[in-house]
């Protein structure tokens, strides 16, 4: 009996240290394909990685304009909403605006400008800051205008296309991409 306790004393260790030696193997195999996986993302470069830029695009109220038209005894009366791309520049984040939560017309509703990004805030301050001179430009174009074109589609277009252009001439930081009209009377 004690030779055959010897045997299996021998052979009960034998599928111990196979599973052992196994386990080793395995955890050398994935020490080694760890130790590669890191190397090739340390020595990915950064200028391979393609970075998304999503445009930031919020709307400006201009409010309602009244002008008077080309021709005598015509005028206009437009509200006007300007969709824009936030674009940057030098000094954007420097020139962010601390934003209250009143209106230009001093009613206490929130602004919804509040949850736009620094880029969108800094756009949103230079429209602020020029607003006189924007507002200057828009009753130019408004009042250059006739009647007559004015009551054609065609003939909005141009006016929202001129608007477009005017007040894009005055942005640095951001650009007018469409112009709206909220209110449209002609008369």
């Amino acid at each position: 009996m004690e030779g055959g306790a010897k045997a299996m004393g021998r052979s009960g260790r034998l599928p111990i240290l196979l599973v052992a030696a196994a386990a080793l193997a395995a955890g050398a195999a994935a020490a080694g394909i760890s130790a590669l996986m890191m190397r090739r993302v340390v020595t990915t470069s950064p200028e391979k990685q393609k970075v998304e830029v999503v445009p930031i695009t919020f709307f400006y109220s201009l409010g309602e304009q009244t002008v008077n038209l080309r021709e005598p005894g015509r005028y206009l009366k437009v509200g006007i909403e300007l969709e824009v791309l936030a674009k940057g520049s030098a000094n954007a984040e420097q020139h962010v605006p601390t934003v209250s939560g009143k209106s230009e017309s001093g009613e206490g509703k929130e602004d919804a400008h509040a949850s736009l990004p620094p880029l969108a805030l800094a756009t949103k301050a230079e429209l602020d800051e020029k607003r006189v001179k924007i507002l200057d430009v828009v009753i130019e174009e408004l009042s250059a205008s006739s009647f007559k074109e004015l009551l054609t589609p065609q003939g909005r277009r141009q006016l929202r296309e001129r608007l477009r252009t005017a007040i894009n001439r005055i942005l640095i930081s951001g650009e007018v991409q469409q112009v709206y009209f909220t209110t449209f009377l002609a008369q």
